[in-house]
């Protein structure tokens, strides 16, 4: 069963000059098989130079990427901290927000993303975003989860949350429309909407602000 692989994986180390892991991951098999059946074969040097050539490269990307990955750290950090300073304020606008967003938005670091069905809700969070972070309704993204029999009913809730929430239509993103059970009474008239601002900054804000008010550190939140 083996046989046609070990010839191949011979041929990839002898006349390629690939490494055992990558002769691995091309035949998915085990690189302990591979360093067997290639054990006897020789590389010539400008194989080998050409291997050492790949991993010098390779590093250097490596590199590369935690460097970027630190930097990126270190941003969110200062972000948080900038956060940490605002909830010392006391602002009591701002401490709603963020105890809004921990509670009913998303724990992704690269923006906000603030779901709920409620309309009273959605206006404070969009007093938060706009008085408190400084965020243009330009900027806001809506998303639309609902039940709706029709294209009409369908019109109806999206103007109904644009007119609700004062963003411009162009920034209405596609409504997904769930099929309605006829078992179901009490489903939402108005749906779930969904906030979005993509901005890493603030939502590294609102991290920051969130574990000052509530007194802990996650470290969770900076990766």
């Amino acid at each position: 069963m083996y046989r046609p692989l070990r010839v191949e994986a011979r041929r990839l180390r002898q006349d390629e000059g690939k490494t055992l892991d990558e002769i691995a991951a091309a035949l998915n098999v085990a690189k302990s098989t591979v360093s067997g059946w290639v054990r006897d074969i020789e590389l010539t040097p400008a194989q080998i130079a050409a291997i050492n050539a790949n991993r010098h490269i390779y590093s250097n990307q490596q590199r590369g990427a935690d460097v970027n990955r630190e930097r990126a750290r270190e941003l969110r950090l200062k972000h948080q901290s900038a956060g940490r300073l605002k909830a010392r304020e006391g602002r009591p606008m701002h401490m709603a927000g963020c105890m809004l967003y921990w509670a009913e938005g998303a724990k992704e670091r690269n923006g906000i993303h603030f779901s709920n069905s409620d309309p009273f809700m959605h206006l404070i969070f969009m007093r938060f975003l706009c008085e408190e972070l400084g965020v243009r309704r330009e900027a806001i993204k809506l998303k639309i989860v609902c039940h709706a029999q029709n294209d009409d009913e369908c019109r109806r809730i999206e103007e109904y949350w644009l007119n609700l929430l004062h963003v411009p239509p162009a920034n209405l993103g596609k409504t997904f429309v769930k099929p309605t059970s006829t078992k179901v009474h009490n489903h939402l008239p108005n749906g779930v909407c969904m906030v979005c601002v993509y901005d890493t900054a603030l939502v590294s804000h609102i991290f920051g602000a969130i574990q000052e008010y509530g007194g802990f550190e996650n470290p969770e939140w900076l990766f």
